[in-house]
């Protein structure tokens, strides 16, 4: 699924949120569970009026994981380009042929660098 493809299916599913005091939250989180689960709803915990959790379906929660990794991915690729763009630039004196190896080569151990710091990752599509 594209962004904008989320972005469509979760405006669709735009719930008003209910907003609950801790105290509400704790006598009553099995029935709010229920409404969550069954109905889509969302629920906002609050303390002393200020927000401070949320309770969504797991549904939602695996579409935000799965918006905030693509997200995560769109600005890996933006760094990615402007660092090859860069490399390029200060190479003007290359021939293409080899301001394309030496780019490749950039991008390769850049990516290569992220994974090993755990911030890249390969899923099984």
């Amino acid at each position: 699924m594209t962004s904008d493809e989320l972005e469509i299916e979760l405006e669709k599913e735009a719930v008003m949120p209910r907003n609950v005091s801790t105290t509400e939250a704790k006598n009553q989180l099995s029935a709010m569970m229920r409404a969550v689960e069954e109905n889509g709803d969302e629920v906002v915990v609050e303390d002393h009026g200020r927000p401070r959790v949320a309770i969504i379906s797991m549904r939602g929660y695996e579409e935000l994981k799965a918006w905030r990794e693509q997200q995560r991915r769109q600005r890996a690729l933006a760094d990615l380009r402007a660092l090859q763009k860069r490399v390029g630039e200060r190479n003007s004196d290359l021939t293409s042929e080899q301001a394309e190896a030496l780019a490749d080569r950039f991008v390769r151990e850049v990516v290569e660098e992220m994974f090993a710091e755990g911030k890249l990752r390969y899923e099984d599509e």
